[in-house]
């Protein structure tokens, strides 16, 4: 079980190192096309990658391992749009905020959206209890994230 929790911390952490390249690599590119244009064309390059990966693993081991069931459909359409939005949100927050106060804002409104969620058991687990620890933690965060933002 041990295991387990470390591969999955290990994966979270190396999953939050792509996330901050890639952040920085939107916003470079949002200081050069701006952040509409950099959200539409990170998104369309990397559904075309996507769509290529489909059709190699789909030849490799069959349809059936690239299929999506009904319901996961519109989550993950869902998903997809929100995504333009999220590399749009990021592009212009790290061009203007840098990349240090961008992704720690990102990473706050992460937390608490996954406090909201979790409390009301949105995730599809048991509700997770809103207590003063939980709170105390996302407001710790809060005053972190004054503290990293640029003084300019």
């Amino acid at each position: 079980m041990k295991n387990i929790i470390i591969l999955g911390g290990v994966s979270a952490l190396s999953t939050g190192i792509l996330i901050g390249l890639q952040s920085l690599l939107s916003g470079r590119a949002g200081n050069l096309v701006g952040p509409i244009n950099t959200a539409f064309w990170t998104n369309f390059l990397g559904g075309c990658l996507a769509g290529l990966l489909m059709l190699g693993i789909s030849t490799w081991r069959g349809f059936n391992s690239v299929q999506i069931m009904q319901p996961a459909f519109w989550m993950v359409l869902t998903a997809g749009a929100l995504g333009i939005l999220i590399v749009m949100g990021v592009s212009f927050s790290i061009s203007k905020a840098g990349v240090t106060a961008g992704l720690a804002a990102v990473i706050w409104g992460q937390m608490a959206f996954g406090l909201l969620a979790d409390t009301l058991g949105w995730g599809g687990m048991d509700p997770i209890p809103l207590d003063a620890r939980r709170a105390a933690g996302l407001a710790i965060m809060a005053i972190s994230l004054f503290f990293l933002l640029p003084r300019k």
